[in-house]
């Protein structure tokens, strides 16, 4: 039987910011930090779990503005499918702004233009199409309109599939929106930097 996400314990990512930090890597020890928060925000998102994450991106150079910066987008319909435009390396792209995928995800042909590095490890993901393979890797700078966030770990897939619809260049996922604060009302997402507590 699987285990829903909030019976995951706190000592998993824990241990992954931990193993992130050992390795220089503390941006993505924030990032474990931060989606243990999103998984229940109302008990963990507190001045505690704030400060570790705010420790890590000091540490890892995460934020590129520390001023209060907002986006907002409307939510078309009855669907929660939004298409942004965001930018990876200074280069743009059509984005589904996803916060069920993990990563942000780019198709190959994207990530030649925004010279990702091509060094990365594969990983199997889980797709609403399936499992697909992927490399993953690290971008210099991920921005959405006036947000910015620096070393954010990339998935570049391996074939430029269409399963994200014309023109669409992949996803933006939770190695960067979980930077930032989300609120979802009034027929519109909003994402923004955090503010302390």
């Amino acid at each position: 039987m699987r285990k829903g996400k909030k019976e995951i314990g706190e000592h998993v990512f824990a241990r992954m910011a931990v193993a992130y930090s050992k390795l220089d890597q503390h941006c993505e020890a924030a990032s474990a930090i931060l989606t243990w928060m999103a998984i229940d925000p109302v008990r963990r998102d507190n001045l505690a779990s704030r400060k570790i994450v705010g420790d890590y991106e000091q540490r890892g150079n995460c934020s590129s503005s520390i001023e209060f910066q907002k986006e907002r987008y409307a939510l078309p319909g009855n669907r929660h499918v939004v298409t942004v435009r965001a930018a990876v390396n200074g280069v743009q792209g059509l984005f589904l702004l996803d916060t069920g995928a993990s990563y942000v995800t780019v198709k190959s042909s994207f990530a030649e233009r925004a010279k990702i590095p091509d060094s990365a490890s594969e990983i199997t993901l889980s797709t609403a199409n399936g499992q697909t393979k992927g490399k993953l890797t690290k971008a210099e700078k991920v921005s959405l309109g006036k947000l910015e966030a620096n070393n954010v770990p990339v998935v570049v897939q391996k074939t430029d599939d269409k399963s994200y619809g014309a023109g669409v260049d992949g996803l933006l996922g939770m190695s960067f929106l979980s930077r930032f604060d989300m609120q979802m009302a009034g027929g519109f997402i909003e994402v923004r930097t955090r503010r302390s507590k």
